[in-house]
């Protein structure tokens, strides 16, 4: 009898996060779902057994778009297709050791703002030239290994087209705000200590429906309005450890890293650069052996 994935947990909250986060993408925009798995929950037994490295590996992306041609129709059943695609039969998805995926290792990741499909495509020609030059420059040379991996690589040129999806933002809907508590910290007081701070200094700055907290198995993504955040990301990081001191509550105690995700700003202690796409664990859906839930539902 056949095993299958499982990695909708609560339909309900992928619901409200697609009711209330996810806007309609234009013609030429998609969103991109992510299926990973993570080596850090595996054990070193687990690791050896299905040959997945200490960082994990990036599986299966989905691409969501709008429906029907020129109607555009838009609607959860077609978004929520992309994640129940990954609820397939295990023996669909090995890893190189030709095993299935620990399933308790697995996340479902969604990128909450829209990429331009008309960049992917410009920037996937731009590839497929560089490839076949390549290649031609290996032929005039009569370089036999610069021809073999040439040959390897030009087939799979169009699979670059699907790493471009983090990359090509269209708009910028969404701020992403990662907050990583340690691991020794992680207990429901903890998390309500954090949460009370990042939502205080939410209210604050940036109004009610207008930041949406989302708790993870690690810590909370704070996703805040673009149009809502007109000052210096560090300053929302500053205010959150103020809200948590005027409560005698010694945040950096407990956070193993704050830091203001899609922008190019230092994270809260200025040690790192950050510059990454709003990419996180679907609310609703597998982050390990639980699922993300957005807290602040009340806001809205």
């Amino acid at each position: 009898m056949a095993d299958y994935y499982d990695m909708i947990l609560d339909e309900n909250e992928l619901r409200w996060f697609f009711d209330h986060i996810i806007e309609k993408p234009l013609a030429y925009e998609s969103y991109m779902v992510m299926l990973a798995c993570r080596g850090k929950k595996l054990t070193d037994e687990e690791r050896e057994y299905t040959k997945v490295g200490a960082r994990g590996e990036m599986m299966r992306e989905e691409l969501i778009r709008c429906r029907g041609g020129l109607k555009q129709e838009w609607n959860f059943d077609i978004y929520r297709q992309a994640f129940y695609a990954y609820n397939c039969d295990k023996r669909s998805l090995l890893t190189t050791a030709g095993v299935p995926y620990p399933e308790h290792a697995m996340v479902v990741y969604s990128v909450v703002n829209p990429t331009n499909e008309i960049d992917c495509i410009e920037d996937t020609f731009e590839h497929y030239n560089n490839e076949r030059k390549n290649l031609t420059s290996a032929i005039l040379r009569g370089s036999q290994p610069g021809i073999q991996d040439h040959l390897v690589k030009m087939p799979k040129v169009f699979e670059h087209m699907k790493s471009c999806h983090a990359a090509h933002t269209s708009r910028r809907i969404w701020l992403d705000f990662d907050m990583d508590i340690k691991n020794d910290c992680r207990t429901s007081e903890i998390f309500d200590k954090c949460y009370a701070a990042l939502h205080e200094a939410g209210i604050k700055l940036f109004g009610k429906a207008n930041f949406a907290i989302i708790k993870t198995c690690g810590g909370f993504h704070t996703l805040v309005r673009k149009e809502c955040l007109t000052f210096n990301p560090n300053t929302f990081l500053d205010e959150v450890y103020k809200c948590a001191e005027t409560n005698e509550i010694v945040l950096s105690e407990y956070i193993d890293e704050f830091v203001a995700n899609d922008s190019s700003h230092k994270s809260h202690t200025g040690n790192n650069i950050v510059k990454r796409s709003a990419l996180l664990p679907t609310p609703g859906c597998r982050q390990y052996d639980s699922y993300p839930v957005v807290m602040n539902k009340e806001d809205f």
